[in-house]
């Protein structure tokens, strides 16, 4: 029997007691569990908990757990799983056995049941706790909260990490934004253990997080598909500076999200997206970040651009991180707070003459201004053309945009400059020692029909190849399909029907969400580099579908 030690363990000790257990075990004895599991652990609950990791095949291999004991065999490949029953949580460290009939097993104590978040992204996310304002002040009371960190850096593995209790020594090179989430969070709920997972590597693109629309997934599968499936309870996701000016950066991230959610086997796996600080030139990312948040399910946007920005890396993290904690709160807790700015409701805005009346959603308690100007910067552009400076005021619940453009169909909002529109709301933090009064509204751009404009067809405006991943290697194809009708309108509930040919010989069919968009995936998958085409051959919806209306009705990988 191997046991590892409870409190204050390092990597170093994790890797040390798995080597004298693979020395002091025969090659018949080979059980070992997955490297995400290590003393000191928290277990997410309120959920299935999968164990796992790899035996001989065949052996019988057992895992208890206050009071559970689970049982399954190891499979031909070696891997086995078993799935203790939902825990409810508790900060008494409790000690979790790993048996196999092979006569080898693993004991993990000081083990924790609570909430789990993994913090994933670029250097932003990766920025060191230490090196933030405020940051000394924070590692030197870290200890004094019940939370475990796991830290992954620089593409490398769960196998270079081991859980750690939170201290001056654990949390100073960790997340600074991971950790005052967490620490949000363990103020607000009291006695229940917080683990934050960090999965960062500075300066990386999107690409290599998801293998989906052409994605390399390098830093995904080293890092984050090697812990899976982990129990957890959301992710936290700050990334985009790489990927700043990309106009495609939407269905980019849109793929990520899908995939993880897919490999993880958790449909509803909350996200809560960062949204890039103030910085030029990543306008196209931060547009990406909002419109993502609104047409992918169980995801929440954190604005950040009105804190102290302008650099690479700006070192005002803490309110980053308690803004995350904040949409944690309200939208994967449930807590009734506003837990977002405002953001700009495309169905009930509209354009009328030559003013645009734009909606919202998240008013919390009213729309204000910080500086008690007009709201700004906005720009209105015609459907096609330059955009032009555009004046505006708060109506109630709407603000209304006028120009000098006599047939508006395009407005920006705080594309240059920080932007002053906000909404008034009222969240205590940090155990009600402070507050949060208000959250800002995010920037964007977005595209209205005029208002009596009534539709009567749909067409397909674009057409995105891509693939998702089998595993082992082999991939699959992945297409996103837009559906909009001659208004502009997204068109939700559309089935889409496509062939793929090549790689694939496949006729696939899939429906659109709220956004317009259906993901058609191929049944089938292989190994190498795929090559293939996609064509749509119907649409059907409660319009009338003109296939010579379509920007695209083909497209290729």
């Amino acid at each position: 029997m191997t046991t590892f030690g409870s409190h204050g363990t390092r990597a170093i000790l994790l890797a040390a007691a798995m080597s004298a257990l693979a020395l002091t075990s025969s090659p018949a004895h080979a059980l070992t569990v997955s490297p995400i599991f290590s003393p000191d652990m928290v277990l997410q609950r309120g959920a299935p908990v999968p164990v796992f990791g790899t035996d001989d095949p065949g052996a019988i291999v057992s895992v208890q757990f206050q009071g559970q004991t689970v049982s399954t065999t190891a499979g031909g490949d070696g891997k086995w799983r078993v799935d203790l029953a939902s825990l409810p949580a508790s900060a008494s460290p409790a000690t979790l056995l790993i048996s196999s009939t092979q006569g080898t097993s693993i004991t993990l104590a000081g083990v924790q049941v609570g909430e789990v978040w993994l913090c994933g992204g670029q250097s932003n996310m990766g920025y060191a706790l230490q090196n933030a304002n405020g940051g000394a002040a924070a590692v030197a009371e870290s200890g004094s909260f019940n939370i475990r960190l796991f830290r992954m850096t620089g593409g490398s593995g769960p196998s270079t990490a081991a859980w750690q209790v939170a201290g001056a020594a654990s949390s100073a090179g960790f997340s600074a934004v991971c950790w005052w989430m967490g620490r949000e969070l363990s103020q607000w709920f009291g006695n229940v253990p917080i683990a934050l997972i960090q999965a960062t590597h500075d300066g990386t693109a999107i690409e290599r997080w998801t293998h989906a629309n052409g994605g390399s997934g390098e830093d995904y599968d080293a890092m984050v598909r090697s812990i899976q499936p982990f129990a957890l309870r959301g992710v936290a996701w700050y990334q985009g500076e790489s990927n700043g000016g990309d106009t495609a950066y939407a269905t980019k991230l849109g793929g990520m999200i899908d995939e993880w959610r897919r490999d993880w086997g958790l449909a509803s796996l909350p996200f809560g997206i960062i949204q890039l600080a103030a910085r030029s030139g990543w306008n196209a990312a931060r547009n990406a970040q909002l419109v993502v948040s609104q047409t992918r399910s169980d995801c929440f946007l954190v604005v950040i651009k009105d804190l102290p920005g302008g650099s690479l890396h700006p070192p005002e993290k803490k309110p980053v991180g308690i803004r995350t904690a904040i949409g944690a709160r309200g939208k994967v807790y449930g807590e009734p707070i506003e837990y977002s700015g405002p953001v700009r409701d495309i169905p009930s805005s509209y354009v009328s003459g030559n003013t645009v009346v734009l909606g919202w959603s998240h008013l919390g308690n009213g729309l204000f201004t910080s500086d008690g100007q007009a709201p700004g910067p906005f720009r209105i552009a015609a459907a096609s053309g330059q955009f032009q400076n555009a004046t505006a005021a708060i109506a109630g619940n709407t603000v209304t945009v006028t120009s000098s453009v006599a047939t508006p169909a395009r407005v920006q909002f705080a594309y240059s400059g920080t932007g002053n529109l906000f909404n008034r709301v009222n969240v205590a933090t940090e155990g009600g020692a402070s507050s949060v009064d208000r959250l800002k509204a995010s920037e964007f751009e977005i595209a209205l029909a005029a208002s009596g404009c009534t539709a009567t067809k749909v067409r397909v405006a674009s057409i995105v190849p891509g693939t998702w991943s089998a595993g082992a290697g082999s991939k699959g194809g992945s297409v996103q399909v837009t559906i909009t009708d001659d208004c502009g309108n997204a068109v939700g509930g559309a089935t889409v029907q496509g062939a793929f040919s090549g790689a694939f010989d496949e006729i696939r069919t899939a429906t659109t969400g709220s956004n317009g968009v259906a993901t058609v995936n191929t049944a089938g998958s292989q190994r190498g580099t795929l090559a293939y085409m996609f064509c749509v051959g119907s649409v059907a919806a409660g319009l009338v579908y003109d296939p010579s209306a379509n920007a695209e009705t083909c497209d290729a990988l």
